[in-house]
């Protein structure tokens, strides 16, 4: 059974200062010299993010608007290179025309 010593505290953490390990308060670990009290803040930053940090955006633009499809298009209009028909011709070595 739980003796009042060993119970923690709800809303007081420790952090040992040598590797960051987070503690719920008690006093047998308060009174060791390696931990030190943090807030919860500091114990678990990230239930205390800020708003502009919790979402990010997406790197690629996602709108399917038909400017967007126009402009994709627009992209692959270029002239094939020596070396692309040269590829391409290698690649295709053996397969059948369908």
């Amino acid at each position: 059974m739980a003796t009042a010593t060993n119970l923690v505290t709800p809303g007081r953490w420790l952090r040992n200062i040598k590797n960051g390990t987070i503690y719920g308060w008690c006093e047998l670990l308060d009174a060791n010299p390696a931990t030190e009290e943090v807030s919860e803040e500091v114990a678990f930053p990230d239930k205390f993010l800020p708003e502009a940090q919790k979402g990010r955006k997406s790197a690629v633009n996602l709108d399917e608007g038909e400017d967007v499809v126009v402009e994709a298009k627009a992209n692959t209009d270029k002239p094939k290179t020596r070396a692309r028909v040269a590829l391409e011709a290698d690649a295709s070595k053996g397969l059948g025309k369908a």
